[in-house]
């Protein structure tokens, strides 16, 4: 499951950086409504999270609503940022940082060896890996002091 992986990628990150005791998982429907819950639910804890990575831009987006119902504002209280880099995660008014996946490279790359594939079956299976990469907006920044 991708979203097993992700929360597994950030858990082995915050490790990597010495930041163990504040790994902080919430288990929610990858919605914009299981992302205000979430986010409701991490606001509620004694220690206010300085940042909030939603598994998917469309989760970051009920994370937003939750941040800003609680008048507090993102990225000077919260950090936000997503995952797919979706078109909506650039809008202006949003400007959410995510992590791109490189979703339209494994398109192109899953077409091509599939044409590969019909045209020679005999053709020996290719694993293609992609490396993310991390699209910094306006939804992130530094914690405050």
């Amino acid at each position: 499951m991708p979203n097993a992986r992700r929360a597994d990628g950030y858990r082995q990150a915050m490790r990597a950086h010495g930041l163990e005791e504040w790994i902080d998982v919430v288990s929610t429907s990858y919605t914009q409504e299981g992302g205000y819950r979430g986010a409701h639910e991490l606001l509620a804890r004694p220690r206010r999270p300085t940042a909030v990575f939603a598994g998917a831009d469309i989760v970051a987006m009920g994370v937003l609503e939750a941040v800003a119902e609680a008048g507090l504002s993102v990225p000077g209280d919260i950090s936000v940022g997503g995952y797919d880099n979706t078109t909506f995660a650039a809008f202006g008014p949003i400007s959410l940082t995510s992590v791109d996946q490189a979703g339209h490279e494994i398109g192109r790359n899953a077409a091509r060896l599939l044409v590969e594939r019909i045209t020679d079956r005999r053709r020996p299976s290719v694993q293609v890996r992609l490396s993310p990469t991390l699209v910094p907006r306006r939804t992130t920044a530094r914690p405050p002091e």
